[in-house]
């Protein structure tokens, strides 16, 4: 399902766009700054210092140090709700880059040689940091709890596994969880939703393809693992 958002609407919606609008100056810095201080899987160290350092600069309990570098933050809604006030959602959203030099001739371009935010997750950083400072600010208008998750390690070793084992779903226990990912592939100002399962995951194996001997002159003989292979990889 694809949203489309104007530039008018109905409703609580346009106060509410009009506070997270005047917030965009601020995470478009944010994203730059994390942009050029790229870190790969478990050693963002930077990166997680500085969503620290503006957690507690806005007061927002948050426990660092999780899987290496995660962190976890609770913001508690103060809206009296019978049915939802112990309702907890989650928010997450992956820290790391990956090891590409970048050729982007900007201001902002990265530091760090041969490792670049080439994947967006320094605008899923930005956009949590902004999340929890518009919620810390605006608790009054939402009961439970949200928790924003920031994982590390999503590229290659996987750093949600060692998170959940660490606890972020529990104490209080999530309900729901969601995340997001840029993606070029929609028109500027939509959002596709999507519950449950979206995108691919990354996996490996191992396959060991046994051929048989033979002779060039007959090959109807033989079996040629390397053909094998090609049909593996085609189908």
């Amino acid at each position: 399902m694809v949203f489309t958002f104007p530039s008018s609407a109905s409703a609580d919606l346009p106060t509410v766009r009009l506070d997270i609008r005047s917030l965009h100056p601020q995470i478009i810095e944010w994203r730059r700054l994390i942009h050029q201080k790229p870190e790969l899987a478990f050693k963002e160290e930077l990166t997680s210092n500085f969503i620290s350092q503006k957690l507690a600069e806005w007061g927002i309990e948050h426990q660092t140090g999780i899987a290496k570098t995660g962190i976890v933050a609770t913001v508690k809604g103060s809206k009296r709700s019978e049915s939802n006030q112990n309702k907890v959602l989650a928010i997450r959203a992956d820290m790391d880059a990956l090891p590409i030099h970048e050729l982007n001739e900007v201001s902002y371009r990265s530091q760090h040689e041969g490792v670049m935010h080439a994947c967006g997750h320094d605008g899923h950083t930005a956009i949590a940091l902004g999340t929890a400072y518009y919620l810390q600010q605006h608790r009054d208008i939402f009961p439970g709890t949200i928790k924003i998750i920031f994982q590390p390690a999503e590229e290659g070793p996987g750093g949600a596994k060692p998170m959940i084992e660490a606890g972020v779903l529990n104490n209080p226990d999530v309900d729901a969880i969601i995340g997001l990912h840029l993606w070029n592939n929609l028109p500027l100002g939509t959002i596709g939703v999507r519950a449950g399962a979206l995108m691919a995951a990354v996996e490996s194996f191992r396959c060991t393809i046994l051929g048989k001997g033979g002779h060039g002159a007959m090959p109807h003989q033989t079996v040629d693992s390397v053909v094998v292979a090609a049909q593996v990889v085609n189908a």
